[in-house]
């Protein structure tokens, strides 16, 4: 029997990528022809991970915004890229509503990975996303792999808050953290959260091509994959060591 009880998944950027780019790209593209000037994609990634670090001071993150809140993200975003005054930043953002399409498609052999694990393992979601997410999954037909879906929209309080991953946990209340696994493909985010808890931890790190653009992290203190078709070799691996 596996030590291993339930996986958990991110989605976005791990069991989810965007078609032929990143976001990191995609904004470049678009805001370089608003701004009428060269923003490289390095720009994009650093300018959103500075309003992410704002936002985190703040124990919030994008789907739990007030109006002040959305405005002030806004600004440590467009202030990076060295946009100021809201009149400039409120054009830009209606524009970029029209032009930036979030298109996604499964990352490579996840209907195989789940259909596998589901075999021996239960399976959950614990995600930022909005409450759209379940005609995302009805529309790739993976819905009907996970015994259980927390979404930060519907839930309230997104990651990296203990407490979604504490109400993704409290569906296997007979199962204890240290039996469960998370994947996901932010350290921050996944990784940390999820290890205060105790939970088994898998950093899916695409680097630069992945969803969000990120570089891969030097150290990290879990196991590491590249692939998602190495997560059960991953699991064996570990379960034999417990």
């Amino acid at each position: 029997m596996p030590q291993f009880k339930v996986i958990f998944f991110n989605i976005g950027g791990t069991l989810l990528q965007l078609k032929n780019t990143t976001i990191p790209q995609l904004y470049s593209k678009h805001l370089s022809s608003l701004l009428e000037r060269k923003i490289d994609p390095k720009q994009v990634f650093s300018a959103f991970r500075k309003a992410e670090n704002w936002a985190l001071s703040r124990r919030n993150f994008y789907y739990l915004f007030s109006d002040l809140d959305q405005r002030k993200y806004q600004n440590a975003f467009y202030n990076e890229l060295g946009v100021k005054g809201r009149s400039q930043i409120n054009k830009i953002e209606m524009a970029l509503a029209e032009l930036v399409n979030l298109d996604f498609r499964l990352e490579d052999g996840v209907k195989i990975l789940l259909r596998k694990l589901k075999k021996d393992y239960s399976l959950g979601l614990i995600t930022n996303w909005d409450i759209d997410l379940y005609e995302i999954l009805d529309s790739f037909e993976i819905r009907k792999f996970f015994d259980s879906i927390t979404i930060s929209g519907e839930f309230g309080i997104s990651k990296p808050s203990l407490e979604i991953f504490k109400s993704g946990l409290a569906d296997f209340p007979e199962i204890k953290a240290k039996n469960t696994v998370y994947v996901g493909d932010d350290y921050d985010l996944d990784i940390e959260p999820a290890q205060k808890l105790r939970m088994f931890t898998i950093l899916y790190d695409k680097g630069p091509s992945g969803m969000h653009g990120w570089p891969k992290r030097p150290k990290v203190k879990c196991p590491r994959v590249e692939r998602l078709q190495e997560i059960p070799m991953v699991l064996k691996k570990f379960e034999k060591l417990k």
